[in-house]
């Protein structure tokens, strides 16, 4: 590790250390996201590309697709951002918290049960969803793939409300206290989804291959609305000023956002359980579209907003010494000096890391921005102007997979101690990255008004939508190659 890195590492060192409570090392959770990353280069952004080019190509799209689109889905929410995230959750938490990881043992069960539930599903359901009968052992695999995710997600969620009751008080430790709603709201968010993700397993291997799609849409709002979305907020919120050299987020303000974006997670999920067809409740599904789904997308939108706003704010004084810094030091101009120069070597060590990180909250704020719309479309009309489907990849892929190609860089080489490979290798997903959100979200957004206008472009309009997907599978593959030298270096 380079001296510019000393402070970070220090830091979350002393971190962890106080209290005296022993800590695990990095190669506890440097395995989760080392599947993380073979599981997104090699099983979810691959069905992407799959799925993206079938669909630019005159090919018949069948059951198989829609199976393939769903395994696609949760191979990406809980498989490749979902384990990444966990894995570094694992490691951050225990020393924000003040604690040692409650159960380290877990991690080896939650790992393997994990990635062998996601390679059944991935396997299992396209393949029962082709044949006409479906054969028995697809039926099992789909059940045995339900129950092994929901055992190794609860495991998960026991791991994290252990660490609230561990450790010492949470007054004193406020920067876990911060976030902690975020937190617990990821937590059970994550539980639920468990239960749901059964349920649809047990009912897809009863209809051949096909889970509901009402359940879902359900477990696709709560994987990323209700677990990577407040895990990506509150996590930046206390690592990305250390490690992109920023002023400190603002505290005060983050229980309040919790508790809209915890009112408005919960609108949205009564909205489309209850407005969903076969839902048992009498409930007419326009009132639940108005007046629950709307709100819901409302809240959520304009509290991802305001945390843009702010970060946007604090990036765009980067590279200039804090006032309060500045007016402790005897020589405030030599310490610019030098705080400039570090900056300068940041970039040169870790590449256009902070570029990429800007560019996945601009994602955020432009997916922000169809929430608030499409909520207010609903909550006015009944009806959005174009689908759901837009703003959650412009999340998806946008915001979270952008904003884990730019951290991870420079997060992990500082728990690993190792490097990464090239910071070119940043620059290349900061390129292809953004490129292939545009054009997976963009099309979606635009391309019906275009071909009406200029019917002779459907076919220039399929062609970039069928780019999104290799370019998105090129930017993890990046991303791995970039990460795989620190990721195999042993923890200081």
């Amino acid at each position: 590790m380079s001296t510019a890195d000393a402070p970070s590492a220090t830091g979350m060192a002393g971190a962890g250390s106080e209290g005296g409570r022993s800590q695990e090392p990095f190669q506890r959770v440097a395995p989760l996201l080392r599947a993380a990353l073979l599981i997104g280069s090699g099983g979810g952004f691959l069905l992407a590309a799959v799925l993206t080019v079938s669909q630019a190509l005159p090919l018949p799209a069948g059951s198989w697709w829609s199976a393939l689109v769903q395994a696609h889905g949760h191979l990406q929410l809980y498989g490749w951002a979902g384990l990444f995230v966990i894995g570094v959750s694992l490691h951050f938490l225990p020393r924000l918290r003040g604690a040692a990881l409650p159960l380290p043992r877990l991690v080896p069960w939650i790992l393997g049960l994990q990635v062998g539930s996601l390679f059944l599903r991935a396997l299992a359901q396209p393949l029962l969803a082709t044949t006409s009968t479906g054969l028995p052992l697809w039926r099992l695999a789909l059940v045995v793939s339900g129950g092994g995710e929901g055992a190794a997600l609860l495991l998960v969620v026991i791991e994290y409300l252990l660490l609230l009751r561990s450790g010492p008080a949470l007054s004193t430790r406020k920067a876990f206290f911060s976030i902690a709603p975020f937190i617990v709201l990821a937590a059970l968010a994550l539980a639920m989804a468990t239960i749901l993700n059964l349920a649809n397993m047990l009912q897809a291997a009863a209809t051949g291959g096909l889970a509901p799609q009402p359940g879902d849409d359900l477990n696709v709002s709560l994987g990323l609305f209700g677990f990577l979305v407040p895990f990506a907020l509150a996590v930046s919120a206390q690592s990305l000023p250390m490690y992109a050299g920023l002023e400190a987020f603002p505290r005060r303000i983050l229980w309040p956002l919790a508790g809209a974006y915890w009112l408005g997670l919960l609108l949205l999920c009564l909205g489309l359980a209850l407005g969903g067809e076969g839902n048992p409740v009498a409930f007419p599904s326009i009132w639940a579209t108005r007046f629950l789904e709307g709100p819901g997308l409302l809240l959520i939108g304009s509290v991802i907003a305001s945390f843009v706003t702010v970060f946007i704010s604090m990036m765009r004084r980067r590279g200039r010494l804090p006032a309060h810094v500045a007016a402790l030091s005897p020589a405030p101009e030599a310490l610019a000096r030098s705080y400039r120069r570090h900056t300068a070597q940041q970039s040169r060590t870790y590449g256009p890391f902070v570029a990429l990180i800007a560019s996945a909250y601009l994602w955020a704020c432009f997916s922000a921005l169809l929430l608030i719309l499409a909520g207010l479309f609903l909550l006015g009309r009944g009806a959005a102007p174009f689908g759901l489907d837009a703003p959650r990849h412009g999340l998806a892929m946008g915001f979270i997979t952008l904003l884990i190609c730019g951290i991870a860089p420079r997060m992990v080489p500082g728990f690993s101690g190792g490097a990464i490979a090239s910071p070119r290798l940043v620059a290349a997903t900061l390129w292809l990255g953004n490129l292939a959100s545009a054009l997976r979200v963009l099309p979606l957004l635009l391309g019906g008004a275009l071909t009406s206008l200029w019917p002779a472009s459907s076919w220039l309009v399929s062609l970039l939508f069928g780019l999104s997907g290799p370019l998105g599978l090129a930017t993890v593959v990046c991303l791995a190659g970039n990460l795989w030298p620190a990721l195999r270096t042993s923890s200081r």
